[in-house]
């Protein structure tokens, strides 16, 4: 299906996971199919086994604890059904990346993964203005994830967050394997048509 978009060395979403946070708030409803048809497609695109077509979400109440679900379904419009039914809750706490980074080990070591066959990247899809249940700073909670995965001679994954439904920051997204910086955003932008008139007088 949609390995057929990226193939060998230009699936650039080879190495990812991602997760999904839905509130489902009806005036967020471009977000909420945004920040679910995303998780499908970085899904379908992982290559290893351990984490192809999965998704990772919020447990239920009251732990809310992260859980890595294989994506349920014969055809998109199916997938999409179980995403937004499985990733959906009612509260509005965010995800814990702290739990996130500490689900992703130990995956691994129930299955036994290599390094080379680690998450190289983890994407956040979600249509909620908030984002996080952390107590700490960013800053401080990436450091001690770091460390942890290097105690444990894994490789760390970046992490992305993608919030807003920009075409040109979806096209950045898609385009660059998630690899988004202003430049290439201020690029996407002017590519088009409407641009392509203009001059530039020093």
């Amino acid at each position: 299906m949609m390995e057929n978009i990226y193939q060998g060395e230009e699936n650039k979403f080879k190495n990812c996971l991602a997760v999904c946070n839905i509130t489902y708030a009806m005036t967020a409803a471009s977000l909420t199919e945004l920040a679910a048809s995303l998780g499908i497609l970085v899904s379908e695109l992982s290559e290893e086994p351990a984490w192809k077509g999965k998704v990772i979400t919020l447990g239920p109440l009251p732990d809310k604890l992260p859980l890595l679900h294989s994506i349920q379904g014969s055809d998109l419009k199916s997938r999409y059904d179980f995403v937004i039914r499985t990733c959906s809750n009612s509260y509005s706490r965010g995800v814990d990346f702290d739990q996130v980074c500490d689900l992703i080990p130990e995956v691994a070591v129930n299955n036994n993964l290599k390094a080379e066959q680690m998450i190289k990247k983890v994407f956040v899809f979600t249509d909620s203005v908030r984002f996080g249940g952390c107590s700490t700073s960013w800053k401080t909670l990436y450091e001690a994830k770091r460390s942890k995965f290097k105690e444990q001679e894994e490789p760390h994954p970046g992490v992305t967050l993608l919030r807003g439904n920009s075409n040109t920051l979806i096209k950045s997204f898609l385009d660059n394997g998630g690899e988004i910086s202003r430049h290439q955003i201020m690029e996407a932008a002017i590519a088009n048509k409407e641009y392509q008139t203009l001059s530039v007088v020093d």
